[in-house]
């Protein structure tokens, strides 16, 4: 027995994303990450090799909104939490003809009907106060339980990861 929410396998690789490449930033090809959490259905990060964000998504089989869930768990995930804003949280459900033909009859057969509820963020570059460019990225380091989302600007001089920098330790001055 599955949990309520969770995807079946055909609805999964129908929802599996191609390739592409960063064309914002550097170009290089984007890869696709998994994260896991408490929520059942999948999650999904689009990303350069940088770390640059392009898109995170959440899919769930269900009828409700899972958009409140999906934004406490990013709030979770992101320094400053103040990152995740709802105009940036989209809600789109998936149904039929624009997953192929084995989601169509796999979700045709469900009574009462549900579709595949998709939640994506996507964060735009912005200005920062001191006029610099800022991005959404991500960490996946070991060291952490969890992904971690922070803005920074990719082609500044330093940038990283805050949770990294406070796990840094301190060089004490002999």
């Amino acid at each position: 027995m599955t949990r309520p929410g969770a995807l079946p396998g055909v609805l999964r690789r129908a929802l599996d994303a191609p390739g592409g490449r960063c064309y914002r930033h550097c170009d290089q090809p984007i890869r696709s990450r998994r994260l896991a959490s408490a929520l059942p259905g999948r999650w999904e990060v689009r990303a350069c090799p940088s770390g640059v964000v392009s898109v995170t998504s959440y899919a769930e089989w269900t009828r409700r909104d899972p958009t409140a869930a999906v934004r406490r768990a990013l709030g979770r995930w992101t320094r400053p939490a103040s990152l995740v804003r709802a105009w940036d949280l989209r809600l789109a459900t998936r149904r039929g003809p624009e997953l192929g033909r084995d989601a169509e009859r796999r979700l045709a057969a469900t009574h009462p009907p549900k579709g595949v509820r998709v939640v994506y963020w996507r964060v735009y570059p912005f200005r920062a106060p001191d006029g610099s460019e800022r991005r959404l990225l991500v960490c996946f380091r070991r060291t952490h339980r969890t992904p971690v989302f922070f803005a920074a600007d990719p082609s500044g001089p330093r940038w990283g990861c805050p949770v990294c920098a406070r796990r840094r330790p301190k060089r004490h001055r002999s």
